[in-house]
């Protein structure tokens, strides 16, 4: 307990937190306008005459498209108040429950980078995030205090390892270096002048060995202080060629994932990396109608804390935490040995860039059990074009897609108890053509546990 109170609550620096805010906040604005631009509330939310809901989260409905805007305008509020250290706290909470609401009312919208922002959103909750670089540190009338507890930083580099970590993790299995995803990954790419210096079988093998080193030592280098800088070089260049050369579909993960880095290293350092370009007091370290210096108190100098209730609920809390951020991405081990394929603890697990599914047929057809009439069922007419691209990443989603056609055909045309059937084939990862299920399996009668059991499904590489 000693030893956690003294590297958990140890005094540093406010910096590095500080700035993190700032431009988690500006990054945040950014994604909300863009929100704007696509239509999200109605193209997403409002306007799909049915969603994909996760499991355990069926309670999330979408409301009224006015409401939804108002939610949306009240983000975008919300990450400029982030941004300026106004009312910070209150913006940090509205943006979490707002953002989360927004990217998990439905399966076919996940995304590992959206997850990430509302990670970062939750804990930035927490955080003493606003005593620097904040008009709270600007209009207050006491000595300012630019000390925070350590692991205000070691949380949020904590989140940031994730992805790569695990993301790492999940390159060692046959998805990544046993199909052809890789090879299909660059040859979809946006780099096409490297071909003329290399041949595309060597690009492929250098992305799907390099991205998979990069992904499991790429923290390690960055806490070590020999490696930083070398490894931040990397971080720059990773980052870079994902979002100009091999994806066009990553938004401003790159951007976020690079400016993260700041995270690794010593506020201190940092505030007098600042401080070099300055020969003049920075503005928020002058409380408001004073203009005389400032002297801050060095971790050195500061009393050490007392292990009190709180340090002792917020180690508990703190280790609870990060228990659950370490063991729930690997759940699929207990469940599945294919969780691209099932979709069993796929989700939330930082399984990046693992799937390549190329649709070759998709059928539905209504069977009328009392006299044997069947007919084709539409499925573009019933769902949005983002959910048709997502649909098949989830064998589940035809499940949920067959109950809601069953239910509403019973409604609108008296049929009871529907027989309900796909034909979905399709590639995956560059692999034969296969079936996902059974043609003839009435969907209407399957119940999709995502607890590993679930035999209706081909196995990957099934002939039948």
């Amino acid at each position: 307990m000693n030893f956690l109170q003294r590297i958990l609550f140890k005094s540093i620096d406010t910096t590095v937190v500080s700035l993190f805010r700032v431009s988690f906040g500006a990054f945040m604005i950014y994604q909300i306008i863009y929100y704007y631009n696509i239509d999200y509330t109605y193209q997403f939310m409002s306007g799909p005459q049915m969603l994909f809901p996760y499991e355990g989260l069926s309670f999330l409905k979408p409301l009224s498209l006015p409401v939804l805007k108002g939610i949306h305008f009240g983000l975008l509020v919300s990450a400029v108040f982030i941004c300026i250290g106004f009312l910070y706290r209150y913006a940090m909470i509205f943006f979490f429950l707002g953002f989360s609401y927004f990217s998990f009312v439905d399966k076919t919208l996940y995304n590992n980078h959206l997850y990430l922002i509302s990670l970062i959103a939750f804990v930035m909750i927490f955080i003493e995030a606003d005593k620097k670089y904040s008009l709270k540190a600007y209009f207050s009338k006491n000595k300012p205090d630019h000390e925070i507890a350590a692991w205000n930083q070691y949380i949020l580099m904590f989140l940031i390892s994730l992805p790569y970590f695990f993301g790492g993790i999940a390159k060692l299995s046959f998805n990544w270096l046993a199909t052809d995803l890789p090879a299909i990954i660059v040859a979809e790419s946006q780099g096409n002048f490297l071909y003329n210096i290399f041949s595309e079988k060597t690009i492929a093998l250098f992305f799907t060995y390099g991205g998979l080193i990069f992904d499991l030592c790429i923290v390690f280098l960055l806490l070590m202080k020999k490696t930083r800088w070398v490894a931040v070089v990397m971080v720059l260049f990773f980052n870079y060629t994902n979002h100009t050369i091999l994806f066009n579909d990553i938004g401003l993960f790159p951007m976020l994932m690079m400016f993260s880095t700041i995270l690794f290293f010593d506020s201190e350092q940092v505030k007098k990396f600042l401080r070099f370009f300055s020969t003049k007091q920075r503005i928020d370290e002058i409380p408001k109608g004073k203009a005389k210096e400032t002297q801050e108190l060095s971790s050195t100098e500061a009393d050490s804390p007392k292990w009190n209730l709180k340090h002792k609920l917020a180690v508990t809390s703190l280790g609870l935490f990060v228990l659950f951020q370490m063991v729930f991405p690997l759940r699929h081990l207990f469940i599945t040995d294919n969780p691209e394929w099932s979709a069993d603890g796929f989700y939330f697990s930082w399984h990046m860039k693992l799937q390549s599914i190329e649709v070759t047929n998709l059928t539905m057809e209504l069977t009328d059990k009392s006299n044997g009439a069947k007919g084709p069922i539409d499925v573009k007419s019933f769902l949005s074009k983002n959910q048709m691209i997502h649909l098949a990443e989830d064998p589940g989603n035809f499940i949920q897609l067959a109950h809601y056609l069953s239910k509403r055909i019973e409604k609108e045309t008296g049929i009871k108890d529907p027989k309900i059937t796909a034909n979905v084939e399709l590639q995956f990862n560059g692999l034969p053509k296969q079936l996902m299920f059974d043609p003839e399996l009435d969907l209407t009668k399957i119940e999709k546990n995502g607890k590993g059991n679930d035999s209706w499904i081909y196995p990957l590489g099934s002939k039948e």
